[in-house]
Order: C-alpha cells, then structure tokens, then sequence
C-alpha cells in the first residue's frame, strides 16, 4: 500500500493494487463554514488541481463535517464511484449526487477491491456516533486512520500492533471538549499499537481563522512536539512528514 498525502491538512490518497481511492478529499483552495471566512474557515495556495487525482476506484469520508466531507471538491469528482461512509455522511453525499453509497457502522468490514479491506473503528467521545476510523488491510500491511480521537480501549481490543497510523498529533478543544487529541495520547496509542511509523494528519488546526477559531477553539501542540515525545520514548516508530504530493510506502 501507498499513502499519498495531498494536502497540508487532512485528504490522503491510498494506492493499491493498481487502484485508488480518496480519503477526505479537500482539494480546493478555501473551506468554510456558513454563513462564511468571517465565522471559521481555512485557506492555503491552491493544491494540485482535483483533475491531477483522476481517475479514481473508491471514495473514503470518515465523517460529516465539511472539512472532511467537502462540498466543493466533491462536486468535482465522479457520481458513480463507490463511496464508504459514516452514517450521518450518508444523506449528504446521496444529495450531492453520489450513486454507489455504502453506509459502514462500527464493526463492520467492506472490500473497495479484492486484496483490500476496511474495518469502521468508532472514535473516541465526543466523534462516536458521528465518525468513523478505519483499519485498512491490504497486502499483507496494517493501517489505522483516525482523524479526530483514537479510543485506546478498542483500538487496543480490536486494532492492536499495526505497520501504520495516520492520526492527529495537535490538540484541538472547543471549550475543554477534545476535538483532535494532543502528542501527549499519540504517544499513549504509539505504545499501545506499536506502529511501524506515523503520519500527522489533521496537522496545523490553528491556521483556521475567524471568530469562531480565535473565541471557541483551543490549540495545543505541534508536530515537533510529538517528535520530541517519541524521540524520547524508546519506541521504534518512525515519524513521518511528507509534503503535499509526496507518498509513504507501508
């Protein structure tokens, strides 16, 4: 397997088998939420164009929220793909004219293609009933994707030692609520799963901007700071920081 990272947030790309899905695609320039930038938002220079990521076998939303699900870019991509989504994403993305929806609850496993498969891994509270984390399996490898907050408990349970995790490593809290967890249980979810290397995703929340972001929302952490944690912590995860474009072979 092959993660390309394809964004200076949170859309991957994940190659196998000769084919390809999309996780999160945000590949416009702006994302916000209404009524607008002024409320909360993002911008960045513009990433490769949506046409650069064509053609694709499957689509991957591991939530509802428009920087996961995100309109624009969806409106771009092909209404016949097949789409693997979290249940409140469902209704969404039939409305924006997706064809082939298939709704995966926690527990469940689905198959893309033959040789890889997706196993939906509930996150932690607050995100569980409106999210989904994935285990993707496919030649022989071992990845968990989880964009909000693991929940050690089941990931230990149900996930346990795996080659990969992308996952975020920055604390985010809406008025002491965990929106993305912090280096602090990166480092508790390393030891527990023993990945062979990590992916930030998620990275850089803080650069989102408007009321909501500077009255609201709580950033704590960095990338460095995670790499100082591990660094310290004799586990033999490798961290890994791939630009925009570039891809991690698992």
């Amino acid at each position: 397997m092959e993660l390309t990272r394809l964004d200076d947030y949170q859309s991957w790309s994940l190659a196998q088998g000769g084919k390809r899905l999309l996780i999160d695609p945000w590949l416009t320039e702006e994302w916000s939420l209404p009524p607008g930038h002024w409320l909360f938002g993002r911008t960045r220079n513009a990433p490769t164009p949506v046409t650069a990521q064509l053609p694709i076998d499957a689509l991957v939303m591991t939530s509802a929220f428009s920087d996961h699900l995100h309109p624009k870019t969806l409106a771009l991509l092909p209404k016949h793909v097949p789409v693997f989504a979290a249940r409140v994403a469902v209704k969404e993305l039939t409305a924006l004219g997706f064809t082939n929806v298939t709704t995966v609850r926690d527990g469940e496993r689905v198959s893309p293609w033959p040789g890889l498969t997706l196993e939906a891994v509930a996150p932690g509270f607050p995100f569980t009933m409106s999210a989904n984390g994935y285990l993707i399996e496919g030649d022989g490898k071992r990845a968990y994707l989880e964009t909000h907050l693991v929940p050690l408990d089941r990931a230990k349970k149900r996930v346990g030692a795996v080659d990969l995790v992308i996952a975020p490593v920055q604390s985010v809290r809406l008025l002491g609520l965990p929106f993305a967890m912090g280096p602090e249980r990166a480092l508790t979810v390393a030891r527990e799963l023993s990945p062979k290397q990590w992916l930030p995703t998620g990275t850089d929340a803080h650069l989102a901007h408007g009321v909501f972001s500077k009255t609201m929302l709580f950033y704590r952490g960095a990338v460095a700071d995670f790499r100082a944690l591990l660094g310290g912590s004799g586990l033999a995860t490798r961290l890994l920081e791939p630009a925009p474009g570039e891809s991690v072979t698992v």
